[in-house]
């Protein structure tokens, strides 16, 4: 019999196994889409094996869109303006394991392309089992209930964005990193600053998470110093209050959780202004297929000339690359013909929403005390209630996410973005799935069930409500369209 931790591992795995052979399906049985899309530059000197040709059948279909990208900053660098968009943690830490690699492997066997395909796949198997099992921790922390922190992680291991999580793009290990700062922002651990500040290098809204150490911080003092809020008193007294008296250790964790954070993020602004602004910084010369593949697609190199963003007062490149080589922009995706991405990125909007409305409707009377305290004159006459008010942080979190989607985001990747930065659409559906368990000694799952590594709730239900098939549909039909869709470089989320 297995505990549902355990079980959650054991799904992480097997659903990872899933995808990896629909895509290799997918990949194999139907012809690439000629996408208009940046496709890395090969070195075509490098010999191939027998082996190599095994990897590229077995993981290619994993490497298209952004994957290109990733794989190609981590074996040249960031030679090319368009590749400041992405952070460097995730393409570093895949070319330190595929050098590891290279030290185990003699290069006759596996070329140097084919150890970073391999290195990004195991970096993203062990990243997504990691971010399976720290989000069933972090639920049943906040929930203080099994069943839904069971359901919510088995419904992470099926997210209607499966495909990102498998494919070589940052997405398990910015869930990982983001739901492991979430748990020990509430646990108020003295390392905080190490994940919180990784996830920064993954991504660029890893700095929103600098929010839950800051957050929970103060609510940690206000719960140990302040036993009862006065109605009277305002939210700017009762956070004044809190300052004053918040402890020796929540003020240091918060004061280099806020320092590591900063200077992380200006560090890689830092090192992007010296790489594209400073020709003399770029002293290592480029191979002569990278530039090639610069002249024949009009790209801009490091060092060789002086792009818009860097005569700015402040020279950041990121806003610079996503409005130039993306059209990124305050309501510049509001187009006729982007009307089916909307339709696409809809349902994880309206969970979205939707959890952050009855979150809101439920806590009326505490919203203005930012969460920090429960309004105890009505908590004793309300009836109870679905949500903690544990969430009121995650709740905010989400809003800002979906707000930012809604106005700035191409719209379809609302469904990757949220599905790796907030637990707010695993936490609301796993709330709304029905089934029950009659045996009390199985409440998170069946009997059968809990013997099985793989076989989960959800297939194994004698009836399902409407809601159960909807969020069934959605997740597990967006998890099989996408391994489908994704390997032949057709436009997905």
């Amino acid at each position: 019999m297995y505990s549902p931790r355990e079980k959650v591992f054991w799904f992480a795995i097997t659903s990872r196994i899933a995808i990896l052979l629909l895509q290799l399906v997918s990949n194999a049985s139907i012809p690439d889409h000629d996408a208009d899309a940046f496709k890395r530059p090969l070195n075509f000197a490098e010999k191939a094996s027998q082996w190599d040709q095994i990897v590229h059948f077995l993981f290619s279909g994993l490497t298209r869109w952004d994957g290109e990208y990733f794989l190609h900053i981590a074996r040249e660098g960031y030679t090319y303006e368009n590749t400041i968009a992405f952070y460097p943690v995730y393409p570093l830490i895949i070319r330190t394991v595929a050098v590891t690699l290279k030290l185990i492997i003699p290069e006759f066997f596996l070329n140097r392309e084919s150890t970073l395909m391999i290195a990004a796949m195991l970096i993203n198997f062990v990243c997504f089992v990691k971010a399976a099992v720290t989000l069933y921790d972090l639920t049943e922390y906040v929930f203080s209930n099994t069943v839904t922190a069971y359901k919510a992680a088995i419904l992470y291991c099926v997210n209607p964005a499966s495909i990102f999580f498998s494919a070589v793009y940052s997405e398990s290990m910015f869930a990982y990193l983001t739901f492991y700062t979430m748990l020990a922002s509430i646990k108020c651990a003295p390392t905080i600053y190490i994940p919180l500040a990784l996830s920064i290098g993954v991504r660029s809204n890893g700095i929103i998470n600098l929010g839950f150490p800051v957050y929970f911080g103060l609510k940690d003092s206000a719960s140990k110093r302040i036993n009862n809020y006065q109605q009277n008193y305002g939210i700017l007294s009762i956070l004044w209050h809190i300052l004053k008296l918040i402890t020796l250790k929540n003020f240091f964790v918060i004061l280099i959780a806020i320092i590591v954070s900063l200077f992380q993020f200006a560090l890689i602004q830092v090192y992007n202004y010296m790489k594209f602004c400073i020709a003399t910084f770029n002293k290592s010369p480029l191979p002569e297929y990278v530039l090639r593949y610069a002249t024949e697609n009009d790209l801009v190199l490091a060092g060789s000339i002086h792009s818009a963003w860097c005569n700015d007062s402040l020279p950041l490149a990121y806003p610079y690359v996503q409005k130039t080589y993306w059209n990124i922009g305050f309501f510049k995706y509001y187009q006729f013909k982007q009307i089916p991405n909307f339709i696409l990125a809809l349902p994880i909007l309206y969970i979205m929403l939707r959890c952050i409305k009855e979150f809101a409707c439920e806590y009326k009377n505490e919203l203005c005390l930012l969460g920090l305290f429960e309004n105890n004159e009505t908590a004793s006459k309300s009836k109870i209630k679905k949500y903690p008010l544990n969430m009121f942080s995650f709740v905010a979190h989400g809003l800002f996410l979906t707000l930012f989607c809604l106005f700035f985001m191409h719209i379809q990747v609302s469904t990757r973005f949220l599905a790796s930065a907030s637990p707010l659409i695993y936490w609301h559906c796993a709330l709304i799935m029905s089934h029950k368990y009659s045996d009390q000694l199985h409440l998170y799952e069946s009997e059968q069930n809990v013997h099985s590594k793989w076989k989960v709730f959800f297939l194994s239900q004698e009836q399902y409500t409407l809601q159960d098939k909807l969020v069934l549909f959605y997740f597990i039909g967006y998890t099989i369209v996408g391994c489908f869709m994704f390997p032949n470089f057709l436009p997905w989320t």
